[in-house]
């Protein structure tokens, strides 16, 4: 996958339209499950981001999720397509409270056809993981 905000993976290859698909932005960390699961990834920074959601709905996708860090980014594109169907923009509230991340991750279930969380621990800041010898 690309890291080049500007450029949208697969979107020039006309045997494999974008219309329909669902695209996830976020740190490598967030969206490298998504991509798993065989959903477009787009790895980005939060100063990244508006270009990045930009060109995903240009090439036609419908849904993207994009991680609650990078919302500050694309508060003028959540404010210009909160109306319409399409494309629909959809907060993945990592860090948030645990019934937050359930839900998002039924939704993803849902949407995909697998758990793309299974086995996935949530990170603690500050928390190093005990090695098991």
């Amino acid at each position: 996958m690309s890291t080049d905000p500007g450029r949208v993976p697969h979107t020039s290859d006309a045997a494999c339209p974008s219309a329909g698909r669902i695209a996830v932005v976020g740190r490598e960390e967030v969206v490298a499950p998504f991509r798993a699961a065989g959903l477009e990834t787009v790895p980005l920074e939060p100063g990244q981001a508006g270009p990045a959601v930009e060109a995903l709905i240009a090439a036609g996708y419908a849904v993207v999720f994009y991680t609650a860090d990078l919302a500050p980014g694309l508060a003028g594109l959540l404010h210009r397509y909160r109306h319409l169907p399409q494309p629909s923009l959809v907060e993945l509230p990592f860090g948030a409270a645990g019934a937050s991340r359930e839900r998002v991750r039924e939704v993803v279930r849902r949407a995909v056809g697998m758990d793309v969380f299974a086995g996935a621990r949530p990170q603690h800041p500050g928390r190093r993981e005990e090695q098991k010898t």
